[in-house]
């Protein structure tokens, strides 16, 4: 029964550090190290313990933390998220390494965390899609006026990634998804600080909801239901 109070402190302490830590980068685009290390410092030794009471397997935790750190350091170096994500999967290798309870095919709970909120993330582009298949089909808007050099691949794909902003004095976590080199042409390619960057009303932007906030909600389902991809593989399975 002390084993289950202990892990049910270190689930509450990191739900409350990644809340603050999406908070904090929603806000300000970045997230303190003291967030990441004060989490560290006291969910750690209580990992430490559960494993030397014999209740969480050496291995497997060994494993899980092992291979949190290798992949998050290697997703951030090719630039597949940022700094502050890598540390927040860290963190909760540090906290929670394993994960045994709900519908997963492996109890590492860093990964499962990773691609539930993956998954999760996926909301914006569908959204994307819709909205700008409403401007198009329903409203007969000619989104690609300015932008009719581009390939069709290309106009594709932003539709999935952006929309046109008319008030972009209302857009506080978008960016600008164009440049002009002569004439307009779309870029894909974001970094943090073309958050600061003014947005061109009429103009191609794109959502910023950061990764960390999508990692927080995979930690919530992975606490309710487990993996999600095994959840929604089970309903498509007959």
């Amino acid at each position: 029964m002390a084993v289950e109070y202990l892990n049910i402190f270190n689930a509450a302490t990191l739900l409350l550090t990644l809340s603050y830590a999406s908070y904090q980068d929603l806000k300000t685009r970045l997230v303190d190290d003291w967030v990441w290390l004060a989490c560290a410092s006291i969910t750690a030794p209580v990992t430490v313990f559960t494993v030397l009471l014999g209740h969480v397997d050496l291995f497997l935790a060994a494993v899980s933390i092992i291979m949190t750190a290798v992949l998050s350091v290697l997703f951030y170096v090719v630039g597949l998220y940022g700094g502050a994500d890598a540390k927040g999967l860290i963190v909760i290798g540090l906290a929670y390494p394993l994960s045994m309870f709900g519908y997963r095919y492996h109890p590492f709970t860093p990964l499962t965390v990773l691609l539930n909120g993956l998954l999760i993330s996926l909301i914006i582009p569908a959204s994307m899609a819709i909205i700008n298949a409403y401007r198009i089909f329903v409203r007969r808007e000619d989104l690609f006026r300015e932008f009719r050099h581009e390939k069709a691949h290309r106009k594709l794909l932003a539709l999935f990634l952006g929309t046109i902003i008319t008030n972009p004095e209302s857009r506080k976590y978008w960016a600008p998804m164009e440049e002009f080199r002569g004439d307009w042409r779309f870029r894909f390619s974001v970094g943090i600080e073309e958050y600061w960057r003014p947005l061109r009303p009429g103009g191609w932007a794109t959502p910023s909801i950061p990764l960390l906030v999508s990692i927080l909600g995979g930690l919530l389902l992975n606490y309710g239901i487990g993996d999600l991809s095994a959840v929604i593989i089970k309903l498509l399975t007959p």
